[in-house]
């Protein structure tokens, strides 16, 4: 009778189970959304001193208010700035890994200069490019959103390059073919995933360095200055919209890779399900 009874909880518990599993794979993201806002909005009410943590429709009162054309036009341009440094970041990152691929005994000093890149503080490097860039330029900005990217875009990169199917660069070898053959061929094809798994990452990388740029100084516009002005004028309301706005383009970038990613590389998102197996 004890085996008769366990049986429909059983049923229920494995039923349960799968319908979580069904669910789509943003439930998670819109659950966690809810819960942060929950505990944010708690924090606000009843624990905030000063209005140092404003409530999130404090928040959104605040960025209605002030318009959003006025952050419109700071975001496209902080944007851009971010843009380039990304182009600029990866390419490097890029230049580097297939050096490294066609000139292995160069591995150590390209080595050397992404890990460089990555522990040099951009705090400490940025007023040194602010004082020897032209005035008014944005060349702060460009140069840390580059920054920002190289390291983890040159891991990506030789990781990638180097995940190419030996039995492929064999044949390439049978047939006569060069370091150069193999590269165009077949490593390219393999390291696709993982290239574009590293420019997921450095899109947003790239947005926050050029905030950081930004905040610096040396220009007059962009979401940095907005969020300097904020700070000086104690707007906590602007400081905490201007860090979601941050957040959220950022995040915008991740995803757009991301999709990007999808089309050129159907192969690499496709897999079996955990429910599945």
């Amino acid at each position: 009778m004890a085996a008769v009874t366990a049986a429909p909880e059983q049923v229920t518990t494995g039923a349960a189970r799968r319908s979580w599993r069904d669910l789509p794979p943003w439930a998670g993201g819109v659950v966690g959304a809810v819960l942060v806002l929950v505990v944010w909005s708690v924090i606000g009410v009843f624990f905030s001193t000063g209005g140092i943590v404003p409530t999130p429709w404090a928040v959104v009162e605040q960025l209605h208010r002030n318009g959003f054309e006025n952050y419109w036009t700071n975001i496209s341009i902080t944007t851009a700035s971010a843009a380039q440094g990304w182009v600029w970041g990866n390419l490097i990152a890029i230049a580097i890994a297939v050096v490294v691929l066609l000139v292995p005994p160069l591995e150590g000093a390209a080595n050397q200069v992404a890990v460089i890149s990555y522990c040099i503080p951009l705090t400490a490097i940025g007023p040194i490019v602010l004082i020897v860039s032209p005035p008014e330029s944005r060349v702060t900005s460009v140069f840390l959103a580059a920054m920002s990217v190289v390291f983890t875009s040159v891991v990506g990169c030789l990781l990638g390059l180097r995940a190419a199917d030996q039995a492929a660069l064999d044949v390439v070898r049978a047939y006569g073919g060069t370091k150069w053959t193999a590269l165009v061929k077949v490593r390219l094809i393999a390291a696709l995933p993982n290239v574009f798994a590293a420019l997921k990452l450095a899109a947003p990388a790239s947005f926050l360095g050029a905030v950081l740029g930004e905040y610096f100084g040396g220009v007059d516009s962009g979401l940095g200055i907005l969020i300097v002005s904020a700070q000086t004028n104690l707007q906590y309301e602007q400081i905490w919209g201007l860090a979601l706005l941050s957040g959220a383009v950022a995040g915008a970038g991740y995803l757009l890779i991301g999709l990007l990613a999808r089309l050129v590389t159907p192969w690499s998102s496709t897999g079996v399900k955990g429910g599945d197996l």
